[in-house]
């Protein structure tokens, strides 16, 4: 079991080491007096769960995963947990949690690493490539895209936007990886440029017209808050509080566990964070955090380029595109750019569904890395072999 270690992909398995540990600092260090060692020793049992499974999903059988019987089984499972997720008490205005007793199940931070499973066996099978028709039998498009359809809906009635959207670039990445042209790739990313720049000016239209601003509802209040948090500093307070931890910190921070804005920050330890960390310890680990992450990102950008297998591929895209989303839209919450949507920074925040998410997705591209790095190990006197790979 352990020879395989030898194969371990360092550029995947070092950033992942240090953003987990320092993790656990901050979530004791962010968290309040009287709930620090509490939240400490939680997110380290989240750790060490988290290690034992991308111990195991390295060691696993890619192919296992690409059974229909186990695909039905999760997206199904994650489909009722999901339901469960949405009859249960609202918290903080929206759904999506299910009490455990000793910590709390968010259902939605497994459907993400389930979709790129699901979405890379569905899209190897039937490749967009020309001269491969793909069914336009209304029946046989349902059967195949309503599991992750009834899934992104659900989240969406959560209303969890933030990783219903997540889950949507994770999706639309991988239909763009499997095949699709050039143009069709061009025209889907400048429209969705223009609508991330022109996204102020049409929440503003929006709510000129239909005069949002007296609402109380939940996800309009946060949109609403981020055209213009100084509006309102009431309803605003989580992100100018974030602003005023940011600037408290410049760039080598107050020292580990003195910020003093923390306690007036909501979720300090989870959704904020980044910002409680650039407090304490500066933007220059921010910076290096982010750093981390992009190296994260470009590595399985280019083991997906060189890899020769389209289902390994598809999930090496969906787990970058997974890690680059979720910290893209935590940190732009954070900063003002994006509005609020209550999603965590991998790694860092605290939360035992979306760390050990997040680790088991790792656990699945050091397997791949590992078997890739095993097919190119040839012997530096095979030149027959080094010609027949090229």
């Amino acid at each position: 079991m352990f020879k395989k270690l030898r194969q371990l992909d360092y550029w995947i398995a070092v950033p992942f080491g240090i953003l987990s540990a320092l993790g656990v600092v901050m979530v004791f260090s962010a968290s309040l007096t009287n709930s620090a060692m509490l939240n400490f020793y939680k997110q380290l049992v989240f750790v060490i769960i988290g290690w034992i499974g991308a111990f195991t999903l390295f060691h696993l059988n890619l192919n296992n995963w690409r059974r229909p019987q186990w695909l039905k089984i999760l997206m199904y499972g994650i489909i009722a947990l999901l339901v469960i997720a949405r009859i249960m008490p609202a918290v903080n205005g929206a759904h999506g949690w299910i009490p455990l007793g000793f910590m709390t199940l968010q259902p939605a931070e497994f459907l993400k690493l389930i979709l790129i499973l699901y979405c890379a066996h569905i899209l190897t099978r039937v490749p967009w490539q020309a001269g491969v028709k793909i069914s336009r039998q209304p029946l046989a498009q349902m059967k195949i895209w309503g599991p992750p359809v009834l899934s992104l809906f659900l989240l969406l009635i959560m209303p969890d936007n933030g990783n219903m959207l997540i889950a949507i670039g994770i999706v639309f990445v991988m239909v763009l990886a499997s095949g699709v042209s050039r143009k069709i790739m061009v025209i889907w990313f400048i429209g969705i440029s223009a609508v991330f720049a022109l996204l102020q000016p049409i929440i503003n239209l929006v709510n000129k017209v239909f005069h949002l601003t007296g609402s109380t509802h939940y996800s309009i209040l946060r949109l609403i808050n981020f055209v213009n948090p100084w509006a309102d500093p009431d309803q605003s307070r989580q992100l100018l509080y974030g602003y005023y931890a940011i600037a408290h910190g410049g760039l080598f921070g107050v020292g580990l566990g003195n910020s003093l804005i923390k306690p007036y920050l909501p979720e300090s330890n989870t959704d904020f964070i980044m910002a409680v960390m650039t407090e304490e310890l500066g933007a220059v680990v921010t910076v290096i955090v982010l750093m981390l992450i992009l190296i994260l990102v470009t590595r399985l950008i280019l083991l997906g380029i060189r890899q020769k297998n389209q289902y390994q591929r598809l999930i090496l895209y969906g787990v970058a595109m997974l890690l680059f989303v979720q910290a893209f839209v935590n940190l732009g919450g954070v900063i003002g750019v994006l509005p609020i949507t209550g999603v965590v920074f991998p790694f860092i925040s605290g939360g035992g569904s979306s760390y050990i998410a997040f680790s088991a997705a790792i656990g699945l591209t050091l397997n791949i890395a590992a078997h890739q790095k095993k097919a190119v190990d040839i012997h530096p006197n095979d030149v027959v072999a080094r010609k027949d790979y090229q």
